[in-house]
This record gives C-alpha cells, structure tokens and sequence, in this order.
C-alpha cells in the first residue's frame, strides 16, 4: 500500500512537471510582443513565405522558434489573430493592405526585418530577342519621367484601384506572355472580373512600349518560375523578389523598388507600442519640416505638404537636434538611413508611409573623361546586380555587425590606369561615414570594388552634400556619391550612372508623449550618471573617436595660423604700397577690400574653389588658407589706415627734426605707437578669423566643425560633441590670442629700452 502510494504521488509530480512545460511553452504564444528580438525564443512559431527571400534568414536568425512555411498568406492571418501563430513575416505594404481589407486582431510591429528586391522575371527562352535588356530600358525611361514613381504612389502609397487607360498598341508585332498570380495586393490581384494593380499597369505600359499584343497567364505562386522555365510565359510581373535561387533558373531586370519585410502578431490589446507624435504625414501639412539642404526633399515636402514651413538643415544629426529641441516637427530622409537613426535614439519615431521613392546613381562630369567613367560604371553595376553581388554589399552594410563591413584595400591597389579623386558626405550611415579616421559605408565599398575591377587607385574624401554636383561639374572631383537622386533636372548639368540603389523618403517625428519610452524616462531619473559615461564612451572612446576632433583641430589650427600670417604680410605690404598715394593702386586695393568684405565667405571660398582655382589641381585646405589671407589681409589694411591715422602729424616732423628719413620714421616711431591702438581689434579679428573657418566643411576640409558633425552622424547625440567643439574653439582662440598679445607687447614702445628707442638717431651732428 504504502509503495503504490509512492508511485502515486510520482505519477502526479510526472504529469504536474509535464503540465508545467506544456504551458511554459504555450504560454510564450500569451505574452505580448513588442519587438521582433522576442520571437527568438523557445515555444515560438513563426511563420514565413516558402519562397521568400527571407526564409533562410529567418531560419538562421531565430534558431529557437518553430518556423513553418506557407504559400498563401491570409489564412496565416487568422491563425496569428487566434494565437496559433507567434508571429507572420511578410512585406509590410501588403500587412497594411489586409489590415484596411478587414483584417482584425493583429497588429504590425514598427520594426523592420529587412528589405528584399523586386524586380521582373525573365524567361531564358522566351521567342522575344533581347527581352531582357528591353526590360531595362523601359523602365529606365519610367524612372527618367517619374511614372514609375507615381505607379508605386498611387498603388502602394495610397491604395488608389483605378487602373488609368493606357492605348494599346496600333498594328502589335507579335504577343507579350505575362505571368502573374492575381493574389498579391496592391500588385496583382482581381477586381471583379478585371486584374488590377502595379504590376498589371507596368505591364500594360510595357506591351505598349515595346509594339505587342498583352496576354496575361494567371498561375499559382508556385507554378510562376516553372511558367518562365518552361516557355510558357515570357515574363513574370508578380510582385517577384530577386533571390539568388531563383536567378539559377530565370534572369532578371533592374530593380522596381524595395519591399520593407516586418512581423505582424496579435493585437492582445497589452502592447506598448510606441506611436508617432503625429498618425499621418498629412497632418504635417502646415508645421515645421526639416529637409537636407542640396537633396530633393524639399521638392517632395512642397508637393505633399504644400503649407508647410520648410527649414534648411546641413546634416541629418542637425536636424536630429532641431527635432528633439523642439523646432521643427519632423523631418524626411533615405528610409534606411532614418531606421538607424531611431534605432539608435528612442525619442524618434519612423512613419511608415513613404513620401517617394528615388533612384541614386553615381555623379559624373560632363566631358570625355565622365563619359568613359559612365560606361564602366555602368558594366560594373550590371554584372553586380546580376551576380548579386550589389544586393549582398548593401545586406553586409545594413545587417551584419560592424566588424563584418569589410572593405578591399583600396591604398594597395596598382593602380595601373590612374587615380580616382572622389567625395562622398561622410555623415549619412550606412551609404557613407566615418569608421575612425578612415570613411566606410556601403558606397565606399561599392568605389573600392570598381576601382578594383577597372585597375583604379582611389583618394577618398567627404565634403558638405550641397557642394558635391559642383565639385563634378568643375572637375575637383572624378565622381561623387552620397545617396543622390537621379532627377532631370541634376541631368542638365551632370551626368548620372545606372541606379546602384533605390530608396525612399519616411518622414521622422517624435514619439508620442504618452509611448516616448517609459523605460527611458525611469532611466533618465535613475541613472543619469550612467547614460552621461554612456554618450562620453560613444563620442570619444568608440571607434577612437576622439582622434577625430584632434585632426580636426589641427586642420583648423594650421588654416587659423598661415592665414593670419600670410594676411598680416599682404595687408601690410598692400599699405606700405598705398601709403605714397598711388591712385591707381588705391583705387584697386579699395576694390578688392569692398568686395572681399561684402562677400559672405562661404561665397568667398565656393568662387574660389569652384570658379578662379577650379581648373587647378588645388585641395581645399589650401584653398581656405587663400580665402581667409585675403579677409584678413583687408583686415590689417583698414587696421593700419585707422591706426597710423589716430598719430599725430607732429611724429613725422619730430622724427624728421632727429635725422630720420621718411621710412625710417614710419617704422622707429609712427608704426610703434600704432601697435598698442590696433593690438585690441588684432587680436579680435584672429578669434572671429578661427571661428570663420567653421565653414570650410562645404569645400572638402575635414576641419573641427566637420569632425564634430561626423561623431555626431555616428552618435545621434549632439551634447557631446557639440560642447567638445566649442571648448576647442574657445582653447584654441585663447592659445593664438596669448601669443599673438605677448608679441604685440613687445612692440610696444612704452615697454623699450632708452637704447633701443635712440637706435638710429645721429647723437652728435
């Protein structure tokens, strides 16, 4: 009896541990997820397309989770809304179409898993010759006059079903097959009887193009590359991701646009999930947006926020700022690049909405040489984007840690047909920005690879975004590139190669009071000291940072001091020669200062740059070290005038009573005297001539501000690197400000010896 009670109460402890397990698992499918990091984790289900480019990924990312594969999406849904399901992986604009269709009890996480390619499929034995190259030169022509760009607006932004009347073609030679599915919303799907959607629009326009007949082939998803394989369709428009296992079997054009993957799960009703400060990017119309100054965002605020009050920014880490303080309400940017920047500050917000979609291409100069560079440019960008290689490039940048972002290296290259000189911004992570002392990005990468293939050394550098179409266009520069749109207007005046990436403008707001991260507010109060020694180590210690401002500072320093040299020599050797009263040399010094002194210096120094020297193999320090002798030289010049002036005529016939000649007694006794009056003005010319050169950023000088501009691209924070700028410029003012006072006393007379104040006189005739 008393060994049956025991395996009694063992059965029971068995199936209470059992019990327990069951629901610890189940109970995971309870709990409200709020990010995509908490799928990762045992007793999840995840559920993902069998022939998405995301599967693998899935699979290797959350290695914990059950995941399960389907082919249609909607019944996975209602599985999600039932709690079967954890979570569904899926294009975030076809998450949102099903949500306005009716769909409930779900909701879509803010997060982005990643982003995946479309583009056409293109059968290799398809009877049409070179489809494929037909393909792309009609979307290219799309792209030119922004009808592909209005396609995606209307169908995708908008969710507009109107299918606009495109003429087929007069006398058609010959018949297009086209292979869709009808199921992919907003691409392809059935209105009635009648398929709608991008896809369908594209490829009625493309049937019109191209001179055909249009026949659409209705198959499951599955049977789409087999149709292609097979012969049976030409093409396949069917919101189709470009996978590198699909490539083994059909090829494929250039890229439409890119498809934002996110997580839809449950709606349980517990979330905390963050919300904008504002819910539409309509309800922006009217306030204060940001835009990059030189970009073509301005043009895309004006056009769908007509009443709003635009402001130019230099930086996205200016209009961070701007935005947290609170004197702007949002501002728009390249999507991936505003991700970053929200997932490093909790205080933004990135709307999901896309204003517009833009192609980027490589600027060149209009002339033989751009021309040629065009060309391979374009046959690299080609085969890159058909091996793939393009798409893993911009994966490695966005995904992978950053000790994985590699780069060749480019200082070893041959270099066996020459040096490419070429400017990118520097602060727009992750196209471009500053790893140490060394620029990174994917589009550092991507010049290093050409640069490789074509037997190029490369000289990189960054500058200012507003400068770079000038610096092509005068020949400063082979080529430049930062993530800039291809527009007709930009063609005019600069020739652009083949997109090597397509991106979008989302809209960046603060989060909504209520959502703006209780955790962070709690901290805040908690644990001040921490998150200060947090921001100290990622300004400074990271990445060596602090170095940075170092070789800012002595960029700035070494502009600062020749400029105030040299412009002390050409301002007082231009007096010496006025002081005889030459007309003709009054009246072109007069010239000259009224111009170099009514010009504001950015002006000053882009003439320069762009226009006297912009034939001259000259870099931008030195062209900084010309503009500012010339301020400061007309500086001592007025300096000396009103000085000399304030000494009485009575010195010279003094000095001349003595035996002194004319020029003796300038230099022994009228210029001693006028030290001590002009010292004061001197000293303030030298502290307003160092803060001056905070603009040299816009002719390709990595000086202080730069620096400072560059840590804080990296950060998203401003108050360190900010108030470390402004205490360098202070040091610096009081460092050059000593030494220039020490010697200014040294001049002065009252200070001299009775010998050295006799030095000259004739004692004894």
């Amino acid at each position: 009896m008393k060994g049956s009670l025991i395996r009694i109460l063992i059965l029971c402890a068995a199936v209470a541990l059992l019990s327990c397990a069951i629901l610890s698992g189940c109970s995971k499918r309870g709990d409200s997820i709020t990010s995509i990091s908490q799928l990762n984790e045992k007793g999840r289900i995840i559920a993902v397309s069998s022939d998405a480019p995301e599967e693998v990924r899935v699979r290797k990312d959350f290695p914990n989770a059950t995941i399960n594969g389907y082919t249609d999406v909607y019944p996975v849904y209602a599985e999600v809304a039932q709690g079967k399901t954890d979570a569904c992986i899926h294009a975030r604009v076809e998450m949102e179409q099903a949500l306005k269709n009716g769909v409930t009890g779900v909701r879509i996480l803010d997060e982005t898993y990643c982003d995946n390619t479309v583009a056409v499929g293109i059968s290799r034995v398809t009877p049409i010759p070179d489809l494929k190259n037909k393909i792309n030169a009609f979307l290219q022509g799309l792209r030119n006059d922004g009808t592909l760009d209005d396609m995606y607006e209307r169908w995708v932004v908008e969710g507009d079903e109107t299918m606009p009347d495109i003429p087929a073609a007069d006398n058609p030679g010959g018949t297009i097959r086209v292979a869709t599915t009808g199921t992919a919303m907003p691409y392809t799907y059935f209105v009635g009887t009648e398929l709608v959607g991008y896809d369908i629009e594209l490829a009625r326009r493309f049937a019109a193009w191209l001179g055909m007949e249009l026949e659409f082939k209705v198959y499951d998803w599955n049977g789409l590359l087999s149709a292609a394989q097979e012969g049976d369709a030409d093409c396949i428009m069917s919101n189709l991701y470009y996978t590198e296992e699909h490539a083994e079997s059909i090829d494929f054009s250039d890229a439409l646009f890119k498809v934002e993957v996110a997580a839809m799960v449950k709606d349980d009703g517990k979330s905390t999930q963050a919300r904008g400060a504002y819910a539409s990017i309509d309800e922006l119309n009217g306030k204060r947006i940001g835009v990059q100054t030189g970009t073509t965002a301005a043009e895309v605020i004006k056009e769908r926020l007509p009443n709003a009050q635009i402001s130019y920014f230099s930086t996205f880490p200016d209009m961070e700022a701007a935005l947290k303080a609170e004197k702007i309400d949002g501002f728009p940017g390249d999507g991936l690049v505003v991700r970053m920047m929200a997932a490093e500050d909790s205080s933004l917000f990135v709307m999901d909405e896309k204003l517009r979609s833009y192609d980027c291409g490589v600027v060149l100069p209009k002339n033989e040489k751009g021309d040629r560079l065009g060309k391979e440019l374009n046959e690299w960008i080609a085969k890159a984007k058909e091996s793939g290689e393009l798409d893993a490039m911009v994966d490695k940048w966005v995904e992978e840690p950053e000790e994985k972002r590699t780069i060749p290296d480019y200082r070893s290259f041959p270099a066996t047909n020459g040096v490419l000189k070429v400017t990118t911004e520097g602060t727009f992570p992750p196209m471009n920005y500053y790893r140490g002392e060394e620029l990174a990005g994917m589009e550092v990468d991507l010049c290093a690879r050409f640069c490789e293939a074509y037997g190029y050394g490369l000289d990189i550098s960054s500058m200012n975004f507003d400068g770079m179409l000038a610096a092509v266009q005068t020949g400063k520069y082979d080529f430049a590139l930062s993530g800039i749109a291809i527009t007709k207007e930009r063609q005019q005046s600069v020739n652009f190669s083949d997109p090597y990436y397509t991106g979008g403008y989302q809209m960046a707001v603060l989060k909504a009071k209520d959502t703006a991260s209780a955790s962070s507010i709690g901290s805040a109060a908690s644990d001040f000291f921490g998150r200060v020694a947090a921001s100290f180590e990622k300004t400074f210690l990271r990445e060596d940072r602090w170095k940075l401002l170092l070789w800012g500072s002595a960029t700035t320093l070494f502009i600062t001091v020749l400029s105030v040299l040299l412009g002390t020599i050409l301002g007082f050797a231009v007096y010496l020669a006025c002081r005889g009263g030459n007309p003709v040399m009054n009246t072109l010094t007069r010239f000259s200062i009224w111009l170099v002194q009514g010009m504001p210096v950015v002006v000053l120094l882009m003439i320069l740059y762009y226009i006297v020297l912009g034939k001259v193999s000259i870099s931008g320090t030195w062209v900084s070290v010309i503009g500012f002798t010339f301020i400061f030289g007309a500086a001592v010049f007025m300096m000396l005038k009103t000085g000399v002036g304030a000494i009485g005529a009575g010195q010279m016939q003094a000095a001349a009573a003595l035996g002194y000649t004319e020029r003796v007694a300038f230099f022994r006794v009228v210029l001693p005297q006028t030290v001590p009056h002009i010292l004061p003005t001197y000293l303030g010319q030298v502290t307003a001539l160092i803060k001056a050169t905070s603009i040299v950023g816009y002719i390709a000088v990595q000086d202080l501000t730069k620096m400072g501009d560059v840590i804080r691209s990296r950060t998203y924070e401003a108050f360190f690197p900010l108030i470390s700028v402004a205490v360098i410029y202070f040091v610096l003012a009081g460092i050059l400000n000593a030494l220039v006072g020490r010697f200014g006393r040294l001049l002065d007379v009252r200070r001299r010896r009775n010998g050295m104040l006799l030095k000259g006189v004739k004692l004894h005739d």
